[in-house]
């Protein structure tokens, strides 16, 4: 373990002089903690309030005509009102209990094995260059699993790729990169944009306070998008990254990995059992929403429009996960009480622990923001400008793309980026007459972009640990060259799909539109 640490210290020493990578890493290492990186925003915010105000700066509301002045937040008022309100800042945060109840539920399938029993049952009898398509397609399904899943598919398809006579850290860096590409995919509604679309409905009030949409109104752009991440990984694995490693050779050395053992028939009989289960649960919500009468439907009959299920739907991406899990833990004998289930989903609970210690945080520069009206102004004006220039959409979707996937490499909480661009890109693109759903979809595909080159995400240090399992020379500077094909052939396959997309006019998902 030992020599482990000095040669993971030693090849970060030897990174430094690696010229773009090396200053990438530089950089990102003296990023501040997202806690601190909040706190300097609100004292940015403070002080920006103060200037703005004093410079007597306004804006006209396009939608109700009324003139928007910014508030001077450096005031006794605001200290009082923040004392007053620290508490129900942090509760009324938008997406603290959906964050805290789906890791919860997914915490829950991953800690007792599910996924990776399901995953492998998927994946144990694909052969040839289907084994990569697979196997990319499942990890860009990943984000559904949460953060564990750069950890958990990585090892499954490295074990898969030893199994077919592959090189395994080729299935290391396929699974790793393919669940940070997946963060712009969805093939079943809800996940990732239970998270977002509360941040981006907020956003947009400060343009239109009556707008309002669904957690699907980006689903197609984002079912699409899985395939393209998919067979994207997969060319780049297969054309690129295994040429390059060339045929594996065992090393003698190698332990034997608790992901090595064979799936039993305990676990296979478990795992069909949580699927059947699963499938009757997605069957009689099926069911249930045929009738016209359907309590799933609105008064009008939609399922969309104002209906029940569309507000019901973090609830059934709970239920997704949960009873599927609860199956397959009853039946491996993990979970054979409530106090066996209590403990488990305590385990599940602790990888939101940093979230919530961050939220506490977080709300209170919400708040202040709203108070202040900067976004708003800020909006307005940056929409006026943008407009002055007469710069193409297409042009200003692509520098949006850009700048989240660069910022992403040194601020890679997907949720914070966005509760810091999400006020001020959703109102100013809203200026542009893009449709908050097209920003939040460009948003996703953005981070997507380079989740997996972060060297400040936590599981990339855990990456080069798997990799020197295997290889023992390789470096934190060898991983950027091996990921850096992925996030150059993911920069041409989104944007070249975003934009196609605006071009064409589709709908990013269930009532929505390209533009307002």
């Amino acid at each position: 373990m030992e020599k482990n640490i000095n040669l993971q210290t030693e090849t970060i020493q030897e990174n430094k002089s690696l010229g773009l990578l090396g200053i990438i890493e530089k950089i990102g290492n003296k990023m501040p903690h997202p806690l601190a990186l909040f706190m300097y925003i609100i004292g940015i915010t403070m002080v920006l309030s103060f200037i703005v105000n004093k410079l007597g700066i306004t804006a006209v509301s396009p939608s109700t005509g009324d003139i928007i002045t910014v508030k001077n937040l450096i005031s006794f008022e605001t200290l009082i009102d923040f004392m007053k309100n620290l508490v129900p800042n942090f509760q009324k945060f938008p997406v603290l209990g959906t964050v805290v109840v789906l890791a919860t539920a997914s915490g829950f399938a991953e800690k007792i094995g599910f996924f990776k029993t399901v995953i492998e049952m998927f994946l144990k009898d694909t052969k040839g260059n289907t084994v990569v398509f697979v196997a990319a397609f499942i990890a860009s399904l990943g984000n559904m699993f949460g953060d564990s899943a750069f950890l958990v598919i990585p090892l499954i398809i490295a074990a898969l790729f030893k199994g077919v006579n592959r090189n395994p850290i080729a299935g290391l860096l396929l699974g790793y990169a393919s669940v940070g590409g997946g963060y712009g995919t969805a093939i079943i509604p809800g996940g990732w944009d239970l998270v977002l679309t509360p941040i981006t409905i907020d956003s947009a009030k400060l343009i239109d306070p009556s707008f309002d949409m669904t957690y699907m109104s980006g689903y197609y752009f984002t079912f699409v998008s899985t395939f393209l991440i998919a067979i994207t990984s997969a060319l780049v694995t297969i054309k690129v990254i295994e040429p390059k490693l060339g045929k594996y050779v065992p090393n003698n050395e190698e332990d034997k990995e608790e992901y090595e053992e064979k799936l039993t028939p305990e676990k296979i009989y478990a795992g069909k059992k949580a699927l059947q289960g699963l499938g009757i649960f997605i069957l009689a919500i099926i069911v249930m929403c045929i009738p016209q009468s359907s309590p799933f439907r609105s008064p009008t009959g939609s399922l969309v429009f104002g209906a029940p299920l569309m507000a019901s739907l973090q609830t059934l991406i709970i239920l997704f996960f949960f009873i599927p899990a609860l199956i397959y833990a009853k039946l491996t004998k993990q979970v054979n009480s409530v106090k066996d289930l209590a403990t488990v989903l305590s385990e599940a609970v602790k990888g939101v622990a940093p979230f919530i210690v961050l939220a506490i945080v977080i709300s209170q520069f919400l708040s202040f923001f709203s108070q202040s009206n900067l976004g708003t102004v800020l909006a307005i004006k940056g929409g006026e400008f943008l407009k002055s220039l007469s710069v193409p959409t297409s042009i200003i979707c692509l520098l949006f793309l850009i700048l989240v996937s660069f910022i992403n490499i040194f601020v890679v909480s997907g949720s914070a980026k966005y509760l810091i661009f999400g006020p001020i890109f959703v109102p100013m693109l809203m200026q542009l007459g893009l449709h908050p759903s097209f920003t939040q979809v460009l948003y996703r595909m953005g981070d997507a972009m380079t989740n997996h080159l972060s060297p400040l995400n936590a599981f990339f240090v855990i990456l080069l640990t798997l990799i020197q399992k295997y290889d023992k020379n390789v470096g934190m500077g060898t991983i950027f060259s091996y990921m850096i094909p992925y996030t150059v052939a993911y920069f041409i396959a989104i944007s070249a799909f975003s934009l196609l997309w605006l071009a064409l006019g589709f709908a990013p998902g269930i009532g929505s539109t390209i533009f307002i």
